[in-house]
């Protein structure tokens, strides 16, 4: 049971990262055709969010990272990617 939970997990977080990588061409592509920087920082930081979310599974199941440890590391890059989004929206 706890195998097939670990499978679907994988899954899940592969379909996330395809689908966070689709929303983040997107929106590069719309800072391309429109020129607006924000967009541009918005496409980084929901990569940098992506990436993060998927790269705690590798982490944690292939390399043995501890599970809070991984959280803590995926928390740290969902705030920069947060603060990438925030910077390119609202700038300083």
């Amino acid at each position: 049971m706890i195998d097939d939970l670990v499978v679907l997990l994988g899954v899940i977080k592969t379909v996330a990262l395809v689908l966070g990588g689709i929303v983040s061409l997107l929106a590069y592509r719309a800072y391309r055709r429109t020129q607006i920087d924000g967009l541009q920082y918005f496409a980084v930081g929901l990569i940098v969010i992506t990436i993060g979310t998927f790269l705690i599974g590798v982490l944690h199941h292939l390399l043995g990272v501890p599970s809070v440890q991984g959280m803590l590391f995926e928390s740290l890059l969902l705030c920069i990617g947060f603060l990438i989004m925030i910077h390119g929206l609202y700038g300083y």
